[in-house]
């Protein structure tokens, strides 16, 4: 792992990863990771506590995550899974699929192949989902 591109603050086990940062190799942090804007892993992205992926990153790899917020305009081209609760703000594109442990939240114009919640599933406005696991309690909402 490239450490020119990322911080770490101590108090929060927390690191901070620069906006346009790019990592060639795949990513692992046992703690929380806020990443700014435009960061690309050009292969998996593993984070044992709290995610926070910047507006219109790239992951070429998968993403898991205890809990994850995925920022406007990101790509992910492998799978998303995250323990606990998911939320994807607006146009999000995940090629694979996204499975969560508690709840899941998407937002318009993402586009997903794949769709489970353990408890609920929030659909806002638009979106593009392939498939939903079956039995998923699924919450529809206008976009606001």
């Amino acid at each position: 792992m490239d450490k020119r591109f990322i911080k770490y603050h101590p108090e929060t086990n927390t690191y901070i990863v620069r906006r346009k940062a790019f990592f060639e190799e795949s990513v692992r942090i046992d703690g929380n990771m806020i990443i700014g804007s435009g960061a690309n892993f050009w292969k998996d992205l593993e984070v044992t506590g709290s995610l926070e992926l910047g507006k219109a990153s790239l992951v070429k790899g998968s993403v898991k995550a205890g809990d994850a917020l995925i920022s406007t305009r990101c790509e992910i081209r492998g799978n998303v899974d995250v323990g606990h609760n998911l939320t994807m703000l607006d146009n999000v594109e995940v090629a694979g699929h996204a499975i969560c442990g508690n709840q899941m939240s998407i937002r318009p114009g993402c586009k997903v192949s794949f769709a489970k919640a353990e408890k609920a599933l929030e659909l806002v406005g638009k979106v593009d989902i392939k498939e939903i696991e079956s039995g998923t309690k699924l919450i529809v909402r206008s976009d606001m």
